[in-house]
Formats: structure tokens, sequence, C-alpha cells
């Protein structure tokens, strides 16, 4: 789920891309409700930041942390320009190889004192301090990020207004199994065999159980998925297409060819406004973040 030669492209091009970065980074371990123990957090502020800014959390896949993930996407610059405020997490070892909890009972429970809801307390921390726009507030993540992310949006939906997921799973595909890792004894998650009998009620049944009694406005979705994936296979596209296009009530209408880019074809359900996805043709695990596309998609651009 996380190569080292990404490792190793990460960590270069946090270190060179940072010089033309405007604003500031800085780490942040306390910031209130935290029953997991996440280790912290970097805060990107741009120098001009928005009045009443959206908040993006961005989370690492395996084997990273928030600085490398730092250096994984424009995010940064474009914060720059358009002046939101990112966060940074990083997981703690409990999991090994530094992947996010997807598969507790507690990380995929409201308030159940997993990951999620040491992630979900950043994003409050950040709304109070940088007088957030509570209605603009969002995840991205790449592989063990992105199953997070998908997490986030079940358990979280009333804080979180939108997500983006880079090679993930849906929520609560991992529940069963001992750990949610490369590593696992369990790997039917990832390898696509759960995705194989689930049926697209059975997956958003899932992702509503994370948060039971919940009635209100859930986040929109934007899946992105290589087909070449062998760490994540492309059959965890569609199943995370059925998830969210059950529970956001939105039905597929149309394929685009070559968009945003050559060899991506995008998926719209509804008009395209809820939900999202795109296959990205011959694309291995974790295809290119595309900045623009993913903000555009969140209203922030």
């Amino acid at each position: 789920m996380f190569s080292s030669t990404s490792l190793l492209y990460a960590v270069f091009t946090t270190a060179f891309f940072a010089s033309a970065w405007a604003g500031k980074t800085t780490s942040v371990s306390d910031w209130g409700d935290n029953p997991s123990k996440l280790p912290e957090m970097l805060v990107y502020t741009p120098d001009k930041i928005a009045e009443k800014p959206a908040i993006i959390v961005a989370l690492h896949p395996c084997g990273g942390t928030g600085r490398m993930y730092m250096g994984m996407t424009p995010l940064p610059s474009l914060a720059d320009k358009l002046g939101f405020v990112i966060l940074y997490p990083t997981s703690n070892a409990q999991q090994g190889m530094n992947c996010w909890d997807a598969n507790t009972a507690k990380s995929l429970t409201h308030n159940g004192g997993g990951d999620s809801q040491g992630i979900a307390g950043m994003a409050v921390w950040a709304l109070k301090t940088y007088n957030g726009d509570a209605s603009k507030v969002f995840l991205v993540g790449d592989s063990s990020g992105a199953m997070e992310s998908n997490v986030m949006a079940a358990t979280y939906p009333e804080l979180f207004a939108g997500a983006a997921s880079y090679s993930g799973v849906p929520a609560a595909c991992w529940a069963g199994s001992p750990i949610s890792t490369p590593m696992s004894s369990d790997l039917s998650c990832p390898l696509g065999e759960k995705a194989s009998t689930y049926t697209q009620k059975q997956w958003g049944d899932l992702a509503r159980g994370c948060y039971p009694g919940y009635n209100g406005t859930r986040p929109k979705m934007m899946i992105v998925h290589g087909t070449a994936d062998t760490a994540v296979v492309i059959s965890l596209l569609k199943a995370q297409l059925d998830q969210w296009s059950d529970v956001l009530g939105v039905t597929f209408s149309k394929n685009v060819s070559d968009d945003p880019i050559k060899n991506w074809k995008k998926v719209v359900y509804g008009d395209g406004t809820k939900l999202v996805g795109y296959e990205v043709q011959g694309g291995g695990h974790m295809p290119a973040f595309q900045g623009e596309e993913t903000l555009k998609f969140f209203g922030l651009m």
C-alpha cells in the first residue's frame, strides 16, 4: 500500500518545494480530543489566511507521516493562493507501518475512541483556532489515508463537507480484520474479495452504521483509482461508488473520457456535485494527485 520509492520522492519534494511555499508550518501535539494518542499534526498556514478559511485535513499513506505527505500534493501552493488551512496528522505506531486505524469498532464508530475521533478533534480545533468556515471542512488522503477519509466521512458526516479518496476502500471495508495494514492476516478488503460479495445497499448500510441515527447532510465524495493497482484493486473503485451513491441517493449518469487529463475517465453520478469517480487507465497505486480538480469539486476554486 506504500512504496519506498514514493517515500523517497515525498521526502525530496517536501524539501524542494518547502522553500517555494510562502506560508508557515507548525507542529501541534495538544489539540484536545485524542483518545488513540495520535502523536502530532502539522498545520500549514499561508501568509494570508482567508476570512473564515476552509480547513483541509490531509491523511498520509502507510509508511508515511504528516510531514512526508506535505510533499505529495500541491495543496500548500494552492493554500498560498486561496488562503485555506491544511492539517497534516501523523498516525501512531499501533497499526504498524504508520497506517491509519480503519478496522476497529472504536475508529468505525462516531465518538468511539479511535483514530477517527482524534482526527475529528483536530478539525474542531482548527475551526476554533482560525475562525474557520464550518461548511468548508474537507478530507483528502492517499492509500491508508484514503481509506481513513472514507471512515471519517462515515463517522463524522456532520463535520466534513467532502472527501477525496485516492486509492482507498469503502468505509468499514476493513471491519473484522485484525489490523488495516499490508501485513494483516486478512486482506480480503484491499484485494477485493469483499467487493464481489457486498451489494450496493450493504455497502451503504456499513457507512450509515458508523453513526447510527444520523439523518443530516452527508459529505460529497471524489473517488480516484488506477486500473493497474495491485495493492488495492480496481474493484474497490466501484465498491466505494456503490457505497456513497447509496448513502447520497444519487445514480450513475455518464462517463467522460480524458477528464481532467488523458487516460482519466470521469464517472459522474447525478449532476456531479455530490459524487464523482475517476478510473485511471493503466494507473497504479496512488495516481497523481489532481489538486485543482479536487478543489473544484470541493467548491474552493
